[in-house]
């Protein structure tokens, strides 16, 4: 499944969430756009898969996990 398979996926399950998710392209934008969504910077997990790409866990409000593979 690549990323726009993934965001529709994302929008049909949730559509706020996945209009919220659809514009963001990079960990900058991400990291702008956590606190608005009741992100908390002390939940934020990022894992190293290799030395290029993490996984970056971002715990929602709702008791549900955003991630996102960012290289």
């Amino acid at each position: 499944m690549n990323y726009p398979d993934q965001l529709a996926a994302l929008r049909a399950a949730d559509p706020v969430l996945g209009e919220q998710v659809q514009p963001l392209r990079n960990l900058e934008a991400i990291l702008k756009w956590a606190p608005g969504a009741g992100v908390p910077f002390t939940g934020i997990d990022l894992v190293q898969q290799d030395e290029y790409s993490y996984d970056l866990y971002l715990p929602l409000p709702d008791s549900r996990w955003l991630v996102f593979g960012v290289s």
